[in-house]
């Protein structure tokens, strides 16, 4: 883009897209005024300097003019796709839209309280890629580990303490064998994941402790207004 046309975006588009955007252009989503008029000047950037390179003479008011429709039709500096769910102009044609996980969804007679979409959609059972991802770990260490150790792991896992897995142990000699079996697993296990292992699998994933924290919230709110 010349000086030239740098000077006439900065000194007569911008001052009409920030004066019809906020009119004219309905945000969607978490859009606000200010990031239209952003979006709204990278457009007119754009096309003001497309015009330029083709060598053809336009006004201010005509680009302020085609930025302002394209940005009523849903087009972004960012994209212009009306296929992607999260697109604007897929919402502004009303194929999707994008709701809070706050949005209340229905009303738990019980509590008295309302339920939100967060807690639709958040399940107390295990992440299903947590699980995947420790269960590959798991497979890792023990096929290139003594084969006892396997049989360890899963007495542990089965809730057997070391005496009922010695027993039905077809490779176990002895208890105390077993017993130093489980110490050097206990090692070899913290070398192969590390010493943080243990306190990472207790760890509430971020979006789960989140959504509890709310639901807490709206329990103690529920209280205060029956007392």
């Amino acid at each position: 883009m010349s000086p030239q046309a740098g000077f006439l975006l900065v000194n007569q588009i911008v001052p009409r897209l920030r004066s019809a955007i906020p009119k004219c252009v309905a945000s969607v989503g978490a859009e606000d005024a200010e990031e239209l008029v952003q979006d709204a000047i990278c457009l007119a950037a754009r096309m003001l300097h497309s015009v330029e390179a083709a060598g053809k003479t336009v006004t201010p008011g005509n680009i302020a003019y085609y930025t302002i429709l394209h940005m009523k039709t849903g087009r972004r500096s960012q994209s212009c796709s009306r296929a992607d769910a999260m697109a604007n102009g897929t919402m502004l044609d009303s194929k999707s839209s994008v709701l809070s996980v706050e949005e209340e969804v229905g009303y738990d007679e019980e509590m008295g309280e309302p339920i939100t979409l967060g807690e639709m959609l958040g399940s107390e059972r295990e992440d299903p890629a947590m699980a995947g991802a420790r269960n590959i770990d798991w497979e890792r260490f023990l096929s290139t580990h003594d084969r006892r150790y396997t049989q360890i792991v899963h007495g542990i896992a089965e809730g057997r303490n070391l005496r009922e897995t010695v027993f039905r142990s077809a490779h176990a000699r002895s208890y105390s064998r077993m017993f130093q079996l489980k110490q050097q697993l206990a090692r070899d296990l913290e070398v192969f994941m590390g010493q943080d292992a243990i306190t990472d699998s207790a760890t509430v994933p971020a979006w789960r402790a989140s959504l509890k924290v709310n639901s807490e919230k709206a329990a103690c709110a529920a209280d205060r207004r029956r007392w």
